[in-house]
């Protein structure tokens, strides 16, 4: 009987402390994901090093390869699409909690004629998954781990 009250007893806490925690609380202003998977339409999913996205206020600074087809090309551009440093607009951060709590930022940034939509999806344990649709082409998804500074 009293190994019973024990079980009971700790399986109540659990309870409790899962419920504590079914909010993610990120800060969303200072964030930087290290991608590992790049997961191109039309290609199959790679593993990549040394690959970066990060949220400094209203800025975001992309360093990701890509891999899709162009509908059209900016010849004024010398560098590669998915490397760049540019201010956010429209950007929105929305919480989910509940038995799976996530949070959502999306915005959009502007280089020359390309718009390009960011979704990102944070986790509680670490993990991020990051998609990008350009205006002029394909659009492909990361998944990552991220950190606060």
């Amino acid at each position: 009987m009293k190994q019973l009250l024990v079980t009971i007893l700790v399986l109540l806490t659990s309870i409790y402390s899962f419920a504590e925690s079914d909010t993610l609380q990120v800060n969303t202003s200072n964030l930087c994901i290290e991608v590992y998977t790049m997961i191109p339409q039309r290609y199959s999913s790679r593993t990549v090093n040394d690959y970066s996205l990060c949220l400094k206020g209203d800025t975001v600074v992309c360093n990701l390869p890509y891999m899709g087809r162009a509908y059209s090309t900016s010849y004024s551009e010398q560098d590669a699409p998915l490397t760049f440093t540019l201010p956010t607009k429209n950007k929105e951060v929305q919480q989910k909690s509940g038995k799976k709590p996530k949070t959502t930022i999306s915005f959009t940034c502007h280089k020359a004629t390309i718009t390009y939509n960011f979704k990102i999806e944070l986790l509680p344990k670490g993990s991020a998954y990051i998609n990008i649709i350009p205006s002029n082409a394909d659009g492909i998804s990361f998944k990552g781990d991220y950190k606060t500074e």
